[in-house]
């Protein structure tokens, strides 16, 4: 047996991550927020548009015209100053198994942290490919890494997975690309409750289960998840 250190960890800090980490503190349970950057907690690349999901961290945070970096600012803040949520930089490569039930994650640094419930909110990071013209990176979007041994890790656990294609264009000096990546095959998640069923105690949401949506989408598949919980 571990020693619990949260009641919940998800992985990715993106609008669905963060937004179910916000509200699941604001019940009162202990949160471990896990991503690969803290530079890229809640940055949206293209315009937020209103409206915004009522009683949502985008709604406290976001307005109309604001730049990206400056939401993901506010947001940031909001979540490094919450008590009950630890924003943690780390690369998630395995989950941690007792028999069916997962009870944690491994990273490439080194430290395991613990919780009965696992959420993966890994967006558009499970194997991807992004193209800018001839060039190819394994990124889910621009200077941003994946999760590959983490996708290895599920492929291993025999979960399967589709292929979705995003298309993001040219905009203030930055370069357009396109982003092919995988999303949980059907009949891995079931919509009505959250849960990967293929273990107990781990949650897909986000664009890693949903292949595509806005932001705003990605902010209420959050709050329903923390509904779930």
């Amino acid at each position: 047996m571990w020693p619990v250190d949260y009641d919940v960890l998800i992985v990715g800090a993106g609008f669905a991550g963060s937004e179910a980490a916000y509200a699941l503190a604001n019940r009162g349970l202990r949160v471990g927020l896990v991503t690969t950057s803290l530079d890229s907690v809640y940055l949206p690349f293209t315009p937020i548009q209103a409206p915004f999901p009522q009683g949502s961290l985008l709604a406290e945070v976001g307005e109309a015209g604001l730049k990206g970096w400056e939401l993901h600012s506010r947001a940031k803040y909001r979540l490094e100053n919450h008590p009950r949520i630890h924003l943690l930089q780390l690369s998630v490569t395995r989950l941690m198994l007792e028999g069916p039930a997962v009870v944690g994650l491994e990273s490439w640094e080194g430290p395991r942290k613990t919780a009965p419930k696992v959420v993966l909110a890994v967006g558009s990071f499970l194997n991807p490919r992004l193209h800018i013209g001839q060039v190819v990176e394994e990124a889910g979007r621009l200077s941003e890494v994946a999760y590959p041994d983490l996708y290895q890790h599920l492929q291993q656990l025999g979960f399967a997975f589709s292929t979705y294609r995003a298309e993001v264009p040219a905009q203030g000096g930055t370069p357009g690309y396109r982003v092919e990546y995988a999303v949980f095959a059907e009949g891995e998640w079931e919509p009505s409750n959250m849960r990967l069923v293929r273990l107990e105690g781990l949650y897909g949401v986000g664009l890693c289960v949903l292949g595509q949506g806005t932001y705003a989408q990605m902010a209420t598949e959050g709050m329903r998840l923390a509904s779930l919980l």
